[in-house]
């Protein structure tokens, strides 16, 4: 009989399933296996950060793709999705008087996506240097000793 273990959620003693093994670590409890779940997706997010945005760009590559083509599709519907309007990429309110609807036009869908993508990023590096910036003022660093020992 395996030994016993104890849950890594509601911290109860619990027997494994036999089929899992030492690698199960939460009770059988929906409330437990939730939790662990839950966990277990955090991490793989914090360790993948940028996978949301990378596929959905890939999708929206594949439609646009599928579109410019005219529907054709390769019979399989999990990667090439129905050809349907491409609707541009959605962007802070900095950036919506860009001529997004020429951008597409010019580059495509999967050029113009990339410019959004390269201008959100942008958008973003200008709002951390700016807080930065305000950090900087608000906190001098002379008035708390950090600044550099020369004189």
């Amino acid at each position: 009989m395996a030994p016993k273990k104890r849950c890594s959620v509601c911290r109860k003693l619990f027997l494994p399933d036999p089929r899992v093994g030492a690698r199960q670590h939460a009770c059988r409890e929906k409330h437990c296996q939730r939790q662990r779940r839950a966990r277990t997706q955090a991490s793989w997010r914090s360790r993948n950060p940028s996978y949301q945005a990378d596929d959905r760009l890939k999708r929206r590559a594949i439609t646009a793709a599928a579109a410019e083509r005219g529907g054709e599709r390769d019979g399989d519907p999990a990667r090439d999705p129905p050809a349907r309007p491409h609707a541009p990429l959605r962007v802070p309110a900095v950036l919506a008087s860009f001529p997004w609807e020429l951008a597409y036009t010019k580059l495509g869908f999967a050029g113009a996506d990339l410019l959004a993508s390269l201008a959100l990023l942008l958008v973003r590096l200008v709002n951390v240097v700016k807080d930065e910036k305000m950090a900087e003022r608000l906190l001098p660093t002379e008035v708390y000793g950090l600044a550099g020992s020369d004189p």
